[in-house]
């Protein structure tokens, strides 16, 4: 079964928290099968299990998805990744979103005063 994110919500989160499409859509199919084990994941996306891992990485270092271990009774353990809980994820979207846009705005400032250089340099020439 292929799980698949909104395309403008994966855009909004993609920009806000720095990640690939690829990421959003393991977060996105964590929320829909929490937990879930990193072989799972890549049946749900159709994707190789060491490119599932290198997104829960990236989600793990972000702070957005928490990973525990099971272990197994005929030896060794499992890791199992979950979503954080949702308040918490509202509340770090909320200051991701509010950084974006601040630094979209500082941009889009920059880009207005270039364009207010050219004005002001080609009126001066005239």
């Amino acid at each position: 079964m292929q799980v698949k994110c909104d395309e403008h919500l994966k855009c909004t989160l993609k920009c806000a928290f720095n990640v690939s499409c690829l990421d959003m859509d393991v977060f996105v199919a964590l929320m829909k099968k929490n937990p879930a084990t990193v072989e799972e994941l890549a049946e749900m996306l159709g994707k190789d299990k060491s490119t599932i891992y290198k997104s829960l990485k990236k989600l793990l270092e972000l702070g957005l998805i928490e990973r525990d271990y099971r272990i197994i009774r005929s030896g060794g353990y499992r890791y199992l990744y979950r979503p954080i809980p949702y308040e918490e994820f509202k509340v770090k979207m909320m200051k991701a979103l509010e950084q974006w846009i601040g630094s979209l705005t500082d941009f889009l400032q920059s880009l207005e005063k270039i364009e207010k250089e050219k004005l002001e340099s080609a009126l001066v020439k005239t």
